[in-house]
């Protein structure tokens, strides 16, 4: 049989019932179907009751003006209803409204409600039937037998008296007729004498059902019943408040509903799977399947025939290594029968490769004991009616598996029914570092303190749960040390051991006892000093792992890490276990992100002294919505005190942020600003029409943009896990001991060494000041040939030796002149579209062109002696003639040596 359900939407919805955006086509809706509470039935077994076809709306989109309608068949496959008039079909179906509930009532002619009720006196033209009564004394439709299932009868003579008088008539000589004896029965004259006399009697109708009644067996208490209608469909619907129910076309194994009136997205229509097995053997399954343009659903299972089988399980697998013994889970090997209850004996064998151990000679536990009968096999005999046991502590060992192999337990029952699980895998010794896959990673904000100055966020700066977990009892062997180790700029501020399981640690009094989660703390504690407060480094022999104990579960340790990091810091920390005797792993174990980003570009400016302008702006934006605290404090200056913010620059704000500032100004030499409101989004605040207060004594080159908050204020002040000092929790801000009375690794500005450059050559001086012109003082030697030169005292490595020319000139790399120059790499640039380089130092700017002998220094030509040259993919200067642009006047060759000089 072909399984389908079909829905033919149209008409109209109001638009405020769902979004838009969620329809379907105009008129149409989507929807899905599914079975809930599926059953599970004993072979032979043939009610379903329980499960139910559930349709969800998806979407729904009506157009006004018109009744829209939604068509669904449904068709059964293995199984038929157990009543199928349209009352019944009707009552099977329930719809759950989302929203708001409308009423459901029956529509069409198709929807005709009737009732059947007993009929106290014959009447031919309202007989329905024969049926029982419930236990209420109401006509049990599913019992009824209709009227067109009697037909009239011939019984001769004789055999007609001895017939009525046999099934409880009496016959009365006054009137010669046949009566029912009980005064309370339905019916009361049957028969005339003469009828009976005749020798051939013709039984009515009125007969026949008499008959039946009385005769005991299958129609044993059954009476006569009328069928009358109760509620006949509506043909009218309001489409807004009402919900039309007709049943079309009902058979045993298939109906049509037909809905009138508009659904909302997540209604739920719920149609009873009221049914009865067609068939009953093993395996069978009971399915209905549905189709339509909303939703299409085939083979949807909602009855199964199962055997008489069973299954084992374990919860988890455990790890063996080879000529190891282990315990299975702790959680035990389940036995269980699918239906019903277990047999009387089970067998468990073992795969290859492992072997029962002696340890399960008569075991017993609840309802049940064991008989180990060789290495390979062992018998549970199972006590009492019981369809599950859970057999504990059976111990395995791995005689001859490899690592990978894995252990199967196979059970086979006295009817032979069987079936297996894996309970253990070989494994080779080692400790393995993971974190729970299925929560999230923590995303906390950098540059902050654990109770996050500054900032409006909650979170606790605490890392995943990290379990670290030998594969195999006595694998974690600590004999050598081991780290944890953190990125570079990333501290921690407490640890939370939360589980340590079977280590061994020993004491003064006692040689060798379990380890506790305070003795791990402990050990957290002086790693963490040991590791200078940057890592985890843990001293050989820290436990014991010379009285580990096989039998037991591997020892296995859970731990918290609460976590800063450097306000540069951005990305994911990944915690390193690494060791001599151990495998190097990482995990994963927090994300930080900054709570702000600062973008700016850089500006190339020249001396000017006082109002320098800045040309291009600085802009700070905010991480998320309402993240600065009210108050939150922002200082920018640029790195050297040379150069200093003057004159108040301009504040903008985003309009839609909300955000207002308070304090915003330059104040001596810095730009500063507070949060005077918090942001409803997240602010951006751009910051221009700043200017330069510049030294008349600066120097040439780049100088960075810094900042610093609140936020990394509080960083600095931030006291860490495990403080040199022991009195460091009762220290207030500013009244930190000195360096001569306690250890200094108690705060985060201790250990860290981040920079608070926001951008790198924000500021760009092309030319220094007038009184700095000071030029050449150090002596370059450049020896031809080596990849290095002289820079006074201080060697500096080249990426490529000075040459001579063909023309007979020393040539110079142009990566050697910032380093011999001592001046910044931005000062020095090369212009690939025009092979130009310029060379920008003190108040002089020099520039030389590819193949062109000519010097440019301010702009002035100065006539060269030989021109740049590019050799192997680098540009090489010829170096008198930079000597010369440079004001140097003595530049010596010694031929001996290969050595030309600047002096």
């Amino acid at each position: 049989m072909k399984k389908f359900i079909s829905f033919v939407m149209a008409g109209a919805m109001v638009a405020s019932l769902v979004p838009a955006t969620a329809f379907a086509a105009k008129g149409e809706v989507t929807a899905t179907a599914k079975v809930v509470d599926a059953k599970d039935l004993e072979k032979g077994e043939t009610a379903v009751s329980g499960p139910e076809l559930q349709i969800k709306i998806g979407s729904a989109d009506y157009t006004a003006g018109t009744t829209p309608t939604l068509e669904v068949e449904v068709n059964l496959d293995n199984a038929e209803f157990k009543n199928y008039k349209p009352t019944d079909l009707y009552n099977l179906v329930k719809i759950a409204f989302d929203g708001t509930a409308k009423t459901v009532k029956p529509y069409g002619e198709g929807s005709t409600t009737y009732e059947y009720k007993e009929l106290a006196t014959w009447d031919d033209s309202k007989f329905a039937g024969i049926a029982k009564l419930d236990s209420s004394s109401k006509v049990d439709e599913s019992t009824l037998v209709s009227a067109s299932k009697f037909s009239a009868e011939t019984i001769k003579g004789d055999d007609a008296r001895t017939f009525l008088l046999g099934k409880g008539y009496t016959y009365s000589a006054v009137d010669g007729t046949f009566s029912i004896a009980s005064a309370t029965a339905p019916l009361k004259t049957l028969y005339t004498a003469s009828k009976i006399n005749s020798g051939i009697v013709t039984k009515t109708l009125e007969d026949v059902v008499a008959d039946a009644i009385k005769t005991g067996g299958a129609y044993e208490n059954y009476v006569m019943v009328e069928k009358t209608v109760v509620t006949t469909g509506s043909t009218s619907i309001n489409p807004d408040t009402e919900i039309g129910i007709e049943v079309k076309d009902p058979d045993k194994d298939s109906v049509t509903y037909k809905f009138y009136g508009k659904f909302a997205k997540d209604d739920k229509i719920s149609v009873a799977l009221d049914t009865k097995m067609t068939k009953t053997s093993e395996g069978t399954k009971a399915t209905v399947s549905v189709d339509s343009k909303a939703v299409t659903a085939n083979d949807l299972v909602f009855a199964s025939i199962l055997g008489k089988g069973f299954k084992v399980s374990v919860k988890k697998t455990v790890d063996v290594a080879t000529d190891e013994v282990v315990n299975l889970n702790s959680n035990g090997l389940k036995i269980e029968a699918a239906v019903g209850n277990l047999p009387s004996k089970v067998t468990l064998k073992i795969s290859n490769g492992f072997e029962f151990t002696k340890a399960n000679d008569k075991m017993s536990g609840s309802n049940y004991d064991i008989v180990r009968e060789d290495e390979k096999e062992l018998t549970v005999n199972v006590t009492g009616s019981v369809d599950e046991i859970t057999v504990k502590d059976i111990q395995i060992e791995a005689t001859t598996a490899k690592s990978g192999a894995v252990a199967t337990i196979t059970a086979k029952a006295s009817n032979n029914d069987s079936a297996s699980c894996e309970v253990a895998k070989v494994v080779d010794y080692k400790v393995n570092l993971s974190v729970d896959a299925d929560e999230d990673i923590p995303v906390i904000y950098s540059g902050t303190d654990v109770g996050n100055a500054g900032l409006t966020d909650d979170s606790e700066h605490w890392s995943l749960e990290v379990t670290a977990k030998e594969s195999f009892p006595g694998a974690w062997s600590m004999r050598q040390g081991f780290n944890f180790n953190l990125p570079e700029g990333v501290y921690v501020t407490d640890v939370k051991v939360t589980g340590a399981d079977n280590f061994k640690v020993s004491t003064s009094t006692t040689a060798s006892k379990d380890a506790s989660r305070t003795d791990w703390e402990e050990a957290f504690k002086t790693a963490y000093q040991d590791g200078d407060h940057k890592n985890f480094e843990f001293k050989k022999r820290v436990f014991n792992d010379v009285d580990t104990v096989l039998a037991k579960d591997p020892a296995e340790l859970t731990f918290e890490l609460q976590l800063v990091a450097d306000p540069t810091f951005e990305g994911d920390v990944k915690l390193a276990f690494e060791g001599a005797l151990v495998d190097k792993q990482e995990v994963t174990i927090a994300k930080f992100v900054k709570p702000y980003t600062v973008k700016a570009e850089q500006n190339d400016v020249i001396i000017d002294y006082r109002n320098t302008e800045v040309k291009t702006p600085i802009v700070i934006t905010e991480a998320e919505e309402g993240l600065w605290k009210k108050d939150a404090t922002f200082k920018l200056n640029i790195e050297d005190d040379l150069l200093t913010f003057e004159n108040d620059p301009t504040f903008t704000i985003d309009s839609d942020s909300d955000m207002t500032l308070k304090d915003d100004k330059a104040d001596k030499g810095t730009i500063k600003f507070s949060v005077k409101e918090e942001s409803d989004k997240a602010a951006t605040i751009t910051i221009s029409d700043m200017k330069l207060f510049m030294s008349r004594s600066i120097p040439a080159g780049a100088y960075d943009l810094e900042i610093a908050t609140t936020m990394s204020e509080a960083y600095d002040r931030q006291v860490l896990y495990a403080p040199d000092a022991t009195t460091v929790a009762s220290w207030k801000s500013g009244d930190r001991p000195s360096e001569t009375t306690t250890k200094k690794d108690s705060y985060v500005d201790d250990v860290c060494d981040y920079s608070d450059v926001v951008k790198a050559a924000f500021i760009n001086v092309v030319t220094s000041g007038r009184d700095n012109d000071n030029l050449f003082t150090t002596k370059v030697v450049v020896p031809v040939g080596e990849a290095y030169l002289l820079a006074g005292e201080a060697k500096v490595e080249l990426d490529a030796p000075a040459y001579i020319s063909a023309a007979g000139y020393t040539m110079l790399p142009v990566r050697a002149i910032s380093k011999a120059l001592g001046v910044n790499t931005n000062n020095v640039l090369w212009n690939a579209e025009t092979r130009t380089v310029t060379v920008m130092y003190a108040q002089r700017i020099i520039t030389m062109t590819v193949g062109q002998k000519t010097i440019y220094v301010n702009g002035s030509a100065i006539p060269a002696s030989a021109a740049p040259e590019i050799k192997d993919g680098r540009t090489f200067l010829p170096l008198r003639d930079l000597g010369t642009a440079l004001g140097v006047t003595n530049v010596n060759w010694d031929a001996a040596t290969k050595t030309a000089t600047l002096n």
